[in-house]
């Protein structure tokens, strides 16, 4: 039996998505001759903190082709060391045979590893914030050749992302042979229990002749306020508002907490107090959320960056798919034919470093109202509620899309092929 360990509940991964439903829908199903064991208490673990200060300078000795390229090196390494959380990687467990990570290498490259990325910037946190990286040189920060390192070690066993365009940036700004043969594309696909499958058809059946029409908002899984402006909340329930006295059969759904800089606003007063907007404030259960998905016709996700699940979810479960331009979304859907992609996020928040290529990110404008966003997510709106065949076409196109090209078993399987070839390739001495 191989034992492949899941850190996702150590604080290092706390603000970096932890049990995110992406990754983490990849280790529900079994496999044969694989465990999965998740992080316990340091006491538990064989590492020790001694343990942990030898496999830091071990990573140290790695980084030490790179000290003239950063200015104190060793305050530098220390820092990298320190953003890993000592604790998290007392609770590594280094006896299992792999790792599986996400998002971001947050450990000491103390043990054989893979990992799963959705776009570049996270890879280096905490040295960049996704959103606040504009006019950064990548090449120039010291996490740049932290994370090159990690990746081109022979622990380093592959890393997968479920978008071509990251697969690329990955090649592009590395420009390492070695990193560029074990990084590898998998699309991904939604995940739903038989049981909840057989739910979600008979829900898009019925779509086809409901009256009422359902606009759906989520904020992300973690709900923090900040991403309801970063998900174009605000220009959605303004143009709503604009437009719903047109189309009585309209209902609003904003499964969101309400903003901090916007309480006690006339915004906040007109969507408590609107008979056709429903703002739910607290956390729901998978469950609860499914049944948000399956009553939706339209789902706005007009946003700064690309939200995989969210719209993957809405688009099997037969939803209409209202979408920015921002990079990725265009290998989900295709606008006029399984969704809406409303433009001008990309030119607005997204920059090139010409040195790498890297494609840098600025959310700031997402905090202003953008007044020709709300008349553009009003018209569309307007089109959607008053023309009942286009609504359910692009909605049904959106779902054929979905179990054609995004299927959850092409997910799984390959998850499965990148696991075990991972597992099947020796282990170092050290």
């Amino acid at each position: 039996m191989k034992r492949v360990f899941i850190p996702f509940d150590l604080p290092s991964f706390e603000y970096i998505n932890s049990n995110h439903p992406l990754p983490a829908s990849l280790i529900e199903p079994r496999y044969d001759g694989i465990e999965f064991v998740r992080a316990g208490p340091p006491s538990d673990l064989p590492v020790g903190g001694a343990g942990v200060f030898r496999q830091a300078g071990e990573l140290a000795a790695q980084l030490e082709p790179h000290r003239s390229r950063m200015v104190g090196f060793d305050a530098r390494v220390f820092e990298f060391m320190l953003s890993r959380d000592l604790g998290s990687q007392a609770r590594t467990d280094t006896t299992a045979d792999l790792a599986y990570f996400h998002t971001a290498p947050m450990h000491f490259n103390q043990m054989p590893w893979f990992m799963h990325l959705e776009n570049v910037t996270p890879l280096f946190h905490p040295m960049l914030a996704q959103g606040d990286s504009q006019q950064i040189g990548l090449r120039d920060i010291p996490g740049y050749w932290f994370v090159r390192t990690m990746l081109e070690s022979p622990r380093c066993r592959g890393l997968f992302t479920n978008l071509a365009l990251t697969k690329a940036q990955v090649e592009r700004i590395f420009d390492s042979e070695a990193i560029a043969r074990k990084t590898h594309h998998v699309r991904a696909g939604p995940y739903f229990t038989p049981a909840e499958d057989a739910k979600i058809s008979a829900a898009v059946e019925a779509k086809r002749t409901k009256e009422e029409v359902d606009i759906l908002f989520t904020n992300s899984w973690h709900q923090r306020w900040p991403n309801f402006f970063l998900r174009g909340g605000p220009e959605l329930v303004v143009g709503f508002l604009s437009m719903v006295e047109q189309f009585p059969n309209a209902r609003l759904t904003l499964r969101t907490v309400w903003p901090d800089i916007l309480q006690g606003s006339e915004i906040e007063k007109r969507v408590r107090s609107h008979p056709r907007i429903t703002l739910v404030e607290h956390k729901l259960s998978d469950e609860e959320m499914l049944e948000l998905y399956m009553r939706a016709d339209v789902f706005a996700l007009d946003a700064a960056s690309l939200h995989s699940v969210s719209v993957l979810r809405a688009m099997y479960c037969g939803a209409t798919c209202i979408v920015s331009d921002a990079p990725g979304y265009e290998e989900y859907l295709t606008d006029g034919e399984s969704g809406i992609v409303m433009p001008g996020r990309r030119a607005a928040v997204y920059s090139e470093d010409p040195v790498s290529g890297w494609i840098r990110d600025d959310f700031k404008p997402m905090y202003s109202m953008d007044n020709t966003r709300v008349k553009l997510m009003a018209d569309l709106l307007s089109a959607l509620c008053g023309n009942a065949t286009m609504r359910r076409t692009l909605g049904m196109n959106a779902r054929r899309s979905v179990m054609e090209r995004n299927s959850f078993a092409g997910w799984q399987r390959g998850f499965e092929t990148l696991l075990r070839s991972a597992l099947d390739t020796p282990r170092e001495r050290t």
